[in-house]
């Protein structure tokens, strides 16, 4: 009982502290992780004028600075350096109000202090890019080309180095996206000596290792678990943190995209990502509440979803943007369906536990995630590119899990408990074949000193010549019939619940060996046995006479089994507190493995029921003696038994 309690303990500890326990570890390693990692808010930013961007009085060494995104455009073109070296037929940048076209050209003047190495560091312009310093090519990500048939899209996260000189730089940027229409802005660019910005770099990549691989880890294991539980939630977890894994494209794109990887492929499966994440919004729910949501409405968003596969994957790349627009508002839609059944579902129960309180309000923390995500991903580099929904599913599955946990556990108790349940039924069962193979066991022994008495009575009747023992044969058939009277009585008393107690008392030695040796003499005489008794004591022992008798017979008829025209022999005599009886034979024996097992319930070596002897230890514990196997061998088996002898007729 104690051990079951400390297991219990131990199971509460790991189900409910130990998760607290990570989500305080996460939470401080993010914040560990998030103050090595400037973030927009801590990042001063340098706005160009009139294409030129003066970085000369910015503590650049100290730290890093956004490079705000306001470089002279020009749109629908890719322009060299050597266009802009005449200043008089130099290309005219494009109005502030003018769309961003398929492909074009970004241009910015940088003046910093003279001979200083400085860094600029940014994602590609979605989806190739050219990049030109002071005329000379430094980088290309892709192939940038004016057609869409020879263009390679391709991004990735880029640093540019460059070396200010006498103190002006220039920056081009050439792009061509021909995978949507809305593409050919400038990312987020920070801008620092490559001291600062390698270091801004490894903490933003710590970040997404972070993340990224957790979730992925998270994934295989509530995979695993839900293969081998068959358990829909956690197939459901697993989901999600696969979907939030790929949505930082951070990490996918820099850690595990493979070399050669279709980038086009890799944009679809992004898109399909993002636009499959408001789908958890009900997919979580339909999990862990399967009683609150209707199986049509399951349905109809499974449905939805896989037509949602389909044109993902069919239709052109200009279109997956607005397929994802789409998928957000048929997702959206289902909320106040969700709503209303939660509602619902419990204003009829009447009664929430604390596991659906926790889930509940993990759920809502999962949907404020992806509702901050979709209102900021457009104006927020780090959000698009690492999104609010990764790090937020991290807390979100402890959170889910720990009242996963909770539920398994209960389960496991109604198990159990069923399990004990079973097994207590097994246990009657198997103390009602051991009373009936008992009972079987007792009732043979006077039906064989009846049958044996009666059949020898019978011969002698049959010749005419009835011996002087007669009468007392008749009488011992009498009383082992009045035996089996009173045990068939005990029976019924026992099956109808009025069991009685087994009385002890005083019993004379004498008596009892005379009594074996009246049962037991034609018993032992079908098999040429002679029987002989030897009583040196005149102490009476304190039990029960007839089931010492009982012990003694059983002795007897086992050893007259394995005897053939020897001797049996039954003897009573003192030993210190106790009367020692001793039914020996002069039988073959027993094996030294047989002989280890003798006692024990259901084991034999003969074809027997295996009850016999340990119905006799049972039987002579009850008197508080004992009974032991002296020797067995060629020469024969010798059984001792010990009952306490009589002590003012109280016993011992």
């Amino acid at each position: 009982m104690i051990e079951k309690k400390q297991n219990k303990l131990l199971n509460q500890f790991l189900g409910l502290f130990m998760p607290f326990l990570v989500v305080i570890f996460i939470g401080a390693f993010y914040v560990y992780t998030n103050g090595r990692m400037q973030t927009s808010a801590d990042m001063q930013g340098i706005g160009p004028k009139d294409g030129i961007a003066d970085v000369r009085e910015y503590p650049l060494d100290e730290k890093v600075h956004h490079l705000v995104n306001d470089w002279d455009y020009f749109p629908g073109k890719l322009y060299t350096p050597e266009d802009f070296v005449d200043e008089a037929t130099a290309p005219v940048k494009a109005k502030p109000n003018e769309k961003d076209m398929n492909l074009g050209t970004y241009r910015v003047r940088i003046l910093a202090k003279p001979h200083t190495y400085l860094m600029l560091a940014s994602y590609t312009i979605d989806y190739s890019m050219r990049v030109f310093v002071d005329g000379e090519e430094v980088l290309n990500v892709g192939r940038v080309t004016d057609d869409p048939k020879t263009t390679i899209h391709d991004g990735h996260y880029v640093t540019i180095p460059f070396y200010t000189g006498e103190g002006e730089t220039e920056i081009i940027y050439q792009y061509a996206n021909f995978m949507h229409r809305d593409g050919g802005f400038i990312q987020s660019t920070t801008i620092g000596t490559p001291q600062q910005i390698d270091k801004y770099v490894r903490s933003m990549t710590l970040y997404s290792l972070f993340t990224g691989g957790g979730l992925i880890f998270l994934a295989f294991y509530f995979l695993l678990y839900a293969t081998y539980q068959r358990n829909r939630e956690y197939g459901v977890l697993a989901l999600c943190c696969l979907l939030m894994a790929f949505r930082n494209s951070h990490f996918i794109n820099e850690f595990l995209r493979p070399e050669g990887f279709p980038f086009e492929l890799h944009y679809r499966i992004f898109i399909y990502t993002v636009s499959t994440i408001p789908a958890m919004g009900v997919f979580v729910p339909a999990a862990y509440f399967p009683k609150v949501l209707n199986k049509w409405i399951e349905r109809i968003f499974l449905m939805l979803c896989a037509v949602s596969v389909i044109l993902h994957f069919t239709l052109p790349t200009e279109s997956l943007v607005d397929l994802c627009h789409i998928c957000y508002y048929f997702s959206a839609a289902f909320l106040p369906i969700i709503v209303f059944s939660f509602i619902r579902y419990y204003v009829k129960k009447r009664k929430i536990e604390r596991t659906e309180v926790l889930t509940i309000i993990t759920i809502i923390l999962l949907y404020w995630s992806m509702i901050f995500e979709s209102l900021n991903s457009g104006n927020n580099s780090l959000i698009a590119h690492f999104g609010t929904t990764p790090f937020m599913m991290l807390i979100c599955v402890l959170g889910l899990s720990i009242a996963t946990n909770v539920k398994i556990e209960r389960r496991m108790e109604l198990l159990t408990e069923e399990q004990h349940k079973n097994e207590t039924l097994e246990k009657m069962n198997a103390m009602n074949r051991d009373f009936l193979q008992t009972v079987a066991h007792e009732l043979k022994t006077p039906l064989a000193v009846i049958s044996g008495y009666a059949q020898l009575t019978q011969m002698q009747i049959e010749k005419g010549m009835l011996s002087p023992q007669t009468p007392e044969r008749l009488q011992s058939i009498r009383s082992e019939a009045d035996r089996l009277g009173a045990m068939v009585a005990n029976l019924m008393a026992f099956t109808y619940g009025k069991t009685t107690e087994v009385e002890l008392h005083m019993v004379d030695p004498a008596e009892l060996l005379k009594s074996a040796a009246l049962i037991g003499e034609p018993i032992c005489e079908k098999k040429g046995n002679k029987l002989t008794t030897e009583c040196t004591t005149r102490a009476m022992a304190h039990g029960n006479f007839e089931l010492l008798l009982q012990v003694m017979i059983n002795l007897l008829v086992n050893g007259n089994r394995h005897t053939q025209d020897g001797e049996l022999k039954i003897t009573a005599r003192d030993e210190g507190k106790y009367v020692a009886f001793t039914v020996s034979d002069t039988g073959s024996g027993m094996e030294p493995e047989v002989a280890e097992h003798v006692f024990e319930r259901g084991y034999s070596k003969d074809g027997g029921s295996g009850l016999g002897l340990a119905i006799c230890r049972d039987t002579v514990k009850m008197h508080g003696g004992q009974i032991e196997l002296l020797s067995t061998g060629p020469e024969g088996t010798t059984f001792e038994i010990l009952i306490p002898r009589e002590e003012d007729g109280n016993g011992l």
